[in-house]
């Protein structure tokens, strides 16, 4: 069922015709709304008291997710059901994150190989080679938790632009660098390419292939086909997205960096927000009431972004890591069924890094036509560093900031004699926050994402599982890399293409 054809979307758009949400202002002085809008899970404080949104329109939207049976379809995805009908596979992330995931013989292998590679000491550099979710997710990880990290220095090549790679050879030793190529398919054009260079720049310093370099993919034969030893090859399952597969053996580059003591803090943080998204009934999960705000915002209020400010530098990929997240898995225009979507799905979904964001893009959110919803994603204290503990202080700067452009963008100021300074308010903010950056914090944090995703998916009732959407032009670049199909290229495409190349 559809979201256009759930019996209560009927009912929320017809309150709406009675009801006005441009008095923000007004309701966030309600006291009773910190009862009904304020969310805690472990350290987790949520608090969505300045969405535009009553308590009769949310208990509806509790209602709607009721109809479209959004529990049962969880249980049914945890189950193994095949979900990803499309692809005829079932969704198997969340196993990852579980204990007995450490008695199978993809962990004992990943662990066995980072725990020699680190008690050796030979290698001093880890190279990620890899795009999409084999390098936002990683890299994402990497920066948030980079305080923790005590082993080699870490490095991500991704784009095809060779400048991407050069910059990091300038960094490397070819004698004591480990490459990590991640490709699901093994196939990825940019992925082989950046490989390619790296085993002729490998060969150039008489260093072999498979004593510098291993695949992480779910294409066995195509690596050992490349030159990879079986040794040198770890499994990805194919029913893991590339944007879910961080917890996998893609996040090698995440294991040799935090440890396995930590390693596995960060899954059980993971692991954690996901039986509560499993378990906890409706009315106070987090996950879900997140994906009906998404739902409130974008199909009911017509609200087509959504912006993600984490007060955190070490958070500064977040956004672009939730970004591939909601838009790869949501942006699709058929439901499950294949018929065409009555309502759209997944927001454009951006953002920065604040305090940097403020200076930025914020004029656009505070003054713009357009009403854009923001998370504002906060840790109540800084991370600990003995050695600079006297400048831990600017992090209160954070905390006041932060709480400062949720209540502006929510009450504004109005001043119609200089209406290039009147604010009008009403923007609605959603803001996160958890004690410190740490494994555990951070692996919650992530899986709150991705469970949101999931979960509006399910009340779209698309599949967010698939991206067919990335393939058509994947192929008519290899196309055009093999001289195949040229005639079928518009005029100007040939004329660019002569002129370049």
């Amino acid at each position: 069922m559809q979201l256009a054809d759930n019996p209560i979307t009927k009912v929320i758009f017809e309150k709406l015709k009675f009801k006005d949400f441009n008095n923000l202002s007004n309701l966030i002085y309600d006291q009773e709304r910190i009862a009904e809008f304020q969310f805690k899970f472990h350290d987790f404080k949520i608090d969505i008291t300045r969405q535009t949104l009553d308590k009769e329109i949310k208990n509806d939207l509790i209602n709607l997710a009721k109809k479209a049976k959004i529990k049962s379809k969880i249980k049914k995805m945890v189950s193994g059901f095949k979900i990803n009908q499309s692809e005829n596979r079932s969704v198997d992330h969340f196993g990852l994150r579980k204990k007995e995931r450490f008695e199978t013989q993809e962990w004992k292998n990943l662990i066995n190989f980072t725990n020699v590679i680190l008690s050796k000491r030979s290698f001093k550099t880890i190279v990620n080679v890899g795009i999409g979710g084999s390098d936002l997710g990683p890299l994402m990880v990497n920066r948030a938790l980079e305080s923790f990290y005590k082993g080699p220095k870490i490095f991500y090549v991704s784009n095809i632009d060779p400048i991407n790679l050069i910059e990091v050879f300038e960094k490397c030793d070819p004698e004591t660098t480990l490459f990590i190529i991640a490709s699901k398919s093994f196939g990825t054009l940019e992925t082989r390419e950046n490989a390619r260079i790296i085993k002729n720049w490998l060969a150039e310093s008489n260093v072999s292939l498979n004593d510098a370099m291993v695949a992480v993919t779910s294409s066995k034969e195509k690596a050992k086909k490349w030159g990879f030893k079986k040794s040198n090859i770890f499994h990805v399952s194919e029913n893991i997205g590339g944007r879910y597969s961080l917890w996998s053996s893609v996040g090698m580059s995440i294991l040799f960096g935090l440890g396995e003591d930590n390693y596995k803090k960060f899954l059980h943080g993971a692991q954690t927000m996901d039986e509560h998204f499993v378990n906890e009934e409706i009315e106070s999960n987090i996950p879900i009431i997140f994906a009906l705000l998404r739902i409130w915002n974008r199909n009911f209020l017509n609200r087509n972004n959504h912006c993600i400010v984490p007060y955190s530098n070490s958070l500064s990929k977040l956004p672009a890591w939730a970004q591939q997240l909601e838009m790869e898995s949501n942006g699709k225009s058929v439901d499950i069924e294949g018929q065409t979507l009555k309502m759209p799905a997944s927001p454009l979904i951006w953002g920065e890094v604040g305090t940097n964001a403020q200076h930025s893009f914020f004029q656009f959110l505070h003054q713009g036509l357009e009403t854009t919803p923001i998370d504002i994603l906060i840790p109540r204290k800084p991370i600990k560093n003995k050695k600079f503990s006297h400048l831990m202080t600017n992090h209160k700067h954070l905390i006041v900031n932060a709480i400062a452009q949720a209540e502006a963008l929510a009450i504004g100021s109005v001043d119609f004699t200089n209406k290039n300074k009147n604010f009008p308010g009403n923007r609605p903010s959603t803001i996160i926050s958890w004690e410190e950056n740490n494994p555990f914090s951070i692996g919650m944090l992530i899986s709150l994402y991705e469970n949101v995703t999931i979960a509006s998916g399910f009340l779209w009732n698309i599949n967010s599982f698939d991206q067919w959407g990335v393939e058509l032009g994947k192929s008519i670049a290899n196309d055009i890399s093999n001289n195949d199909g040229d005639e079928k290229l518009s005029p100007s495409a040939k004329d660019f293409l002569k002129k370049c190349i």
